[in-house]
């Protein structure tokens, strides 16, 4: 019997269980799961973090490398034993169609010996008339999708890409999770021949020893560069991540041996937030007949709830306010609020969770209506953003993939304008 299975989150958490598989009665134990190219794992995900100073405290006396943060895609790469090649979304959902060129490349990439490996990456856009220069994500988004009915031809290809490899959690049959970062990296370069420039790279990175990694002003300075580089190269910001200790791969797992320092986070703006629309008004005047404003959500895996962060109105452009109004209908529109939402807001209508938006604003502030980590910073209020504003949708991730409670209250504490929540009983 074929059983088709889902993401695997890890070899040794309880959570592996299979549903898919549970459901269906058969016995096995978690002992018995390995890894199989072909079937993908949950991505690792990484901490925010308040700039460069307060991620070399974190890794004081540790050697770590800082990686380029590409504006691309998430990209599981899969080489199977018959020696087809996978790709898979980070939501696990498989995307080979979308891109045979990616399959091209990779085949081409690896070496003879490289038989199975699942690799972590980032799809990029790039402008290969200029000098393989790096495009925004939203050149990537309007590449066509493919379906299983709808394969991609090489020759309909419009926008180029570059993928950029920065793991290997399993490669010739052996599983790589538990290695530390360092010897990954060694596997990987072991399996593949040289970069291809503007198709075939591994992320870019530097790297401070343990003797080194401290808060003086040259390491200080180095990464500091290093980000600025980043910046110049059209990269959202730098991973900065654990080489040897505490450096394993945790699939689904949001560790401080992975940071991201991102350019809202460098200017003190902690405000981007990948947040869920789980209800609107009517829009007034120019905007009469579309919702507007919408009411964002963050999610709080641990109560299973959306929590509501803010209201958001600027941004949008009127073919958006016409896509949404056409994308949100019967169907997703809810007879009345859920028991899964926490917020004190009364919005015209209810909706599914079914998207995320990268959300955008001045600073947070604790709030009475919204409810966003309540708990976590006020015992009875929660957290919102000012002057919230609409960046681009965020595709590829499950609406419960959205920025969690916790993300949020971590992000309200490292604002540089501290408040003084006592004040708020």
């Amino acid at each position: 019997m074929t059983v088709r299975v889902g993401a695997m989150d890890g070899m040794t958490e309880s959570d592996l269980l299979i549903p898919s598989l549970l459901d269906k009665g058969i016995g096995f134990s978690s002992s018995s799961l390995s890894m199989v190219p072909g079937i993908p794992i949950k991505p690792m995900l990484a901490k925010i973090t308040n700039g460069v100073p307060q991620a070399l405290k974190l890794f004081q006396n540790k050697a770590f490398t800082c990686e380029y943060k590409y504006d691309g895609q998430r990209a599981q790469i899969h080489k199977l034993v018959d020696g087809s090649v996978r790709i898979f979304s980070r939501n696990g959902d498989e995307t080979t169609s979308r891109f045979p060129d990616l399959v091209s490349v990779v085949r081409e990439s690896c070496k003879p010996d490289a038989l199975t490996f699942i690799l972590d990456a980032e799809v990029v856009a790039i402008d290969r008339k200029n000098g393989s220069k790096l495009m925004s994500f939203q050149e990537l988004s309007s590449r066509e999708r493919g379906s299983k009915d709808s394969l991609i031809t090489l020759d309909s290809i419009k926008v180029d890409i570059c993928v950029f490899v920065f793991d290997i959690m399993f490669a010739n049959g052996k599983q790589l999770l538990d290695i530390p970062l360092r010897q990954r990296r060694k596997y990987l370069k072991d399996l593949f021949n040289n970069q291809k420039l503007g198709y075939f790279e591994y992320a870019e990175e530097t790297t401070v020893e343990a003797d080194d990694a401290s808060t003086n002003e040259a390491t200080l300075t180095k990464i500091n560069l290093f980000l600025e580089e980043a910046f110049r190269s059209s990269c959202e910001g730098i991973m900065i991540k654990s080489l040897d200790i505490d450096a394993g791969y945790s699939p689904s797992k949001r560790t401080d041996t992975w940071l991201k320092v991102k350019r809202d986070y460098v200017e003190g703006l902690n405000d981007s937030l990948d947040l869920v629309p789980i209800g609107a008004w009517h829009g007034n005047g120019r905007k009469a007949g579309w919702y507007s404003p919408f009411l964002m959500a963050c999610y709080n895996p641990d109560t299973e709830e959306f929590q509501s962060v803010c209201r958001v109105m600027s941004g949008f452009s009127d073919n958006f306010y016409k896509e949404m109004k056409e994308f949100f209908n019967e169907d997703k529109i809810l007879s009345k609020k859920p028991p899964y939402y926490q917020t004190a807001e009364l919005p015209d209508m209810w909706f599914t969770p079914e998207l995320i938006w990268e959300i955008r604003g001045a600073d947070f502030t604790v709030s009475p209506v919204h409810q966003a980590a309540i708990g976590l910073v006020h015992p009875s209020r929660g957290i919102s953003v000012r002057f919230p504003r609409f960046i681009r949708p965020i595709m590829d991730r499950r609406p419960e993939e959205c920025s969690t409670a916790a993300d949020i209250a971590d992000m309200f504490h490292f604002q540089t304008r501290k408040m003084d929540v006592t004040h708020h009983n």
